[in-house]
């Protein structure tokens, strides 16, 4: 593989964490309140442990090496926002239908 055609993988992966991220927080804020029952065990279970991760002062790379110490925690984000993709959609047709009957 190009290292191009890597690169803009990665930028693309990246793209994807400014437009999951928010929405990983708008269904864990509607998760909170009651008003979306549709995430599972397992799914509540990755987004602690990616939280637990993010918050834990030991890292794989420490975050205070300037340039690169904050790869693994964006890793671990990307990794998380890719393993829920399924949820993530099902949570943002559920967000648009409720948004449709309003």
């Amino acid at each position: 593989m190009k290292i191009s055609t890597r690169f803009f993988e990665m930028l693309q992966t990246i793209g994807h964490l400014w437009t999951d991220l928010p929405l990983l927080f708008r269904l864990l804020k509607a998760w909170k309140q009651g008003s979306y029952q549709g995430l599972s065990v397992r799914t509540l279970a990755s987004i602690v442990v990616a939280i637990l991760y993010l918050l834990s002062p030991v890292d794989a790379i420490p975050d205070f090496i300037p340039g690169i110490g904050l790869i693994d925690d964006a890793a671990i984000l990307a990794l998380l926002l890719h393993s829920l993709a399924q949820d993530l959609a099902a949570f943002h047709a559920w967000e648009q239908n409720r948004q449709a009957g309003s």
